[in-house]
């Protein structure tokens, strides 16, 4: 039975309101664990993170704000497409049947979605489709070194995110324009980028050893107060023994088959994906080798 609070005193009412919206947040927003290993996390230094984040080892697990936060950044896009409709853009965010643009690749294991694919007015002189890449930022530091230095260096997992999918066969882009605005203060960092295809497809022999190891790739470090690893959100179960999630993609017995499907080596057969997450009560965790 829901506890009726005390009216007389405001202030209680005001923070349970506030706790009832960040708890509300934290699941609605929250998109659980990603089946695919996805392009927008490709470019991460650590090979172990993301198998382990491929693997299901753990979950990162956001409060009410954090994920409103991540929610504003898609509600931004709307307004990234409004604006350059406005100015002459010609903008494409779904394709014929409704959804958005995508690559799978690797088994259906690796991929991504395209935020928008544009075609600039002539005057600007690129007379071809190109990529249209939306992100939001805080301000401070980071936002300045953005602008001072550019989204390859300072955001390396936006620019090879940008290069997978412009390297893709299916849309196989020259050219992106990203665009970056400051949730604080509404400014605007835009850069057009060639593209760089060698990068692209540097990304995905990468994403094919994440996808094809058995056991977890070395650690960048071993040391845990390595800058990397400190507040890496995989640290536990890296450099800890914290267990992982219990479900059959962290189980020794599974394993990553066409149609990005899931293979149970014990029981000889595709594992039903509404079954993945449980695991069965032979579930063994792969061991965690260095």
């Amino acid at each position: 039975m829901t506890k009726i609070l005390n009216l007389s005193n405001p202030k209680l009412v005001a923070n349970q309101l506030k706790n009832d919206i960040d708890q509300h947040c934290a699941i609605k927003y929250d998109d659980g664990l990603r089946w695919h290993l996805g392009a927008s996390l490709i470019g991460h230094k650590c090979k172990r993170y993301l198998w382990f984040v491929f693997r299901w080892c753990f979950k990162e697990l956001h409060d009410g704000r954090q994920q409103r936060l991540f929610n504003r950044g898609h509600l931004e896009e709307k307004r990234f497409i409004e604006w350059l409709k406005e100015i002459g853009c010609q903008i494409w965010s779904e394709d014929e049947n409704g959804k958005q643009f995508n690559i799978t690749t690797i088994k259906g294991h690796f991929g991504g979605s395209l935020d928008a694919i544009m075609k600039l007015p002539p005057h600007y002189g690129i007379n071809e489709p190109i990529l249209g890449e939306f992100k939001t930022n805080g301000t401070g530091p980071g936002f300045a070194k953005l602008t001072m230095s550019g989204v390859a260096v300072e955001k390396p997992l936006h620019y090879a995110q940008m290069n997978v999918y412009g390297s893709d066969e299916k849309y196989s882009f020259n050219y992106a324009a990203y665009f970056n605005v400051c949730k604080n203060d509404d400014n605007l960092h835009l850069e057009v980028i060639k593209l760089d295809p060698k990068q692209g497809a540097e990304m995905r022999i990468k994403a094919t050893e994440i996808i094809e190891a058995h056991i977890p790739p070395p650690r960048l470090s071993d040391v845990p107060t390595f800058y990397d690893c400190v507040y890496c959100p995989a640290k536990d179960v890296c450099h800890g023994n914290k267990p992982y999630i219990k479900n059959c993609r962290s189980c020794e017995q599974a394993h990553p088959v066409d149609n990005g499907e899931w293979f149970c080596s014990l029981h000889n057969g595709v594992i039903p994906r509404d079954f993945v997450l449980q695991g069965c009560g032979q579930y063994q965790p792969i061991a965690r080798k260095a």
